[in-house]
């Protein structure tokens, strides 16, 4: 077997599961677990919930990087679901835990979001390298639908390629034709 490529998906953890961005995450998760990717995530609900749910679907493996010390911190402060494959806790609240997240990708995948998915961007674009990839699933709303933007105002580009796509299986075949060519 190859290597299994590790692919987080960050963004909007209130937006609902069942929703049409929901359903696009799902998606994403899927076509993750059908290409044998473990689906990293921050242990939230929302977009990446519903990526984790996909991957689960598909038979593959999530991992949730929680910010909570432990699991009755991660359900009871944070009100986070439980149902990955591995839960860890960093202990790290929030801006803490993503850092561990993005760096522990081999490519991640922004949809929606906000301020905390923008955070998450930052780290993707200043610490994913050219063995990396970063990918923005296009009109998810909030966030990820301005990164493309935000990434030519800073006057340099990322050292990992960012893919911009719309369709989120187009966008999993590209991240991981990109990883697989290396």
């Amino acid at each position: 077997m190859g290597r299994q490529f590790k692919v987080a998906v960050l963004g909007s953890a209130d937006v609902a599961e069942d929703s049409a961005q929901g359903r696009r995450a799902f998606i994403v998760g899927r076509e993750v677990a059908s290409r044998k990717g473990v689906l990293l995530t921050g242990g939230c609900g929302g977009l990446p919930h519903a990526a984790a749910l996909g991957a689960r679907a598909a038979a593959g493996i999530t991992v949730a990087i929680s910010p909570a010390m432990n699991r009755e911190e991660h359900v009871a402060k944070y009100r986070y679901p439980v149902d990955s494959d591995i839960i860890l806790f960093t202990g790290m609240e929030r801006k803490g835990r993503n850092v561990i997240l993005v760096r522990s990708a081999d490519a991640a995948v922004f949809a929606g979001g906000g301020m905390g998915t923008l955070n998450e961007f930052t780290i993707a674009f200043d610490e994913l390298g050219p063995t990396c990839a970063i990918g923005v699933l296009e009109h998810s709303d909030g966030i990820s639908d301005e990164l493309a933007g935000l990434a030519t105002l800073v006057g340099r580009s990322p050292a990992a390629p960012l893919i911009v796509e719309s369709d989120p299986e187009k966008l999993v075949e590209m991240l991981f034709s990109h990883l697989h060519g290396l």
